[in-house]
């Protein structure tokens, strides 16, 4: 629990400094489309990367 915790309470600190500091640099609609992708790739990483380790009923 701990782990998660890190890394989920540091990912709200990082991704409002990381869209802060692109949508002032870029702009906000560049921000949203950057904060999406890697909303996206961290989705498909843990599709790939992750499995079920309950055993299915039959």
């Amino acid at each position: 629990m701990g782990v998660y915790r890190l890394w989920r309470d540091l990912g709200y600190a990082i991704g409002a400094l990381l869209s802060g500091i692109i949508a002032d640099l870029l702009g906000m609609a560049t921000a949203i489309h950057v904060i999406a992708a890697l909303t996206l790739l961290s989705g498909v990483v843990v599709a790939v990367r992750m499995y079920e380790t309950l055993p299915a009923k039959r």
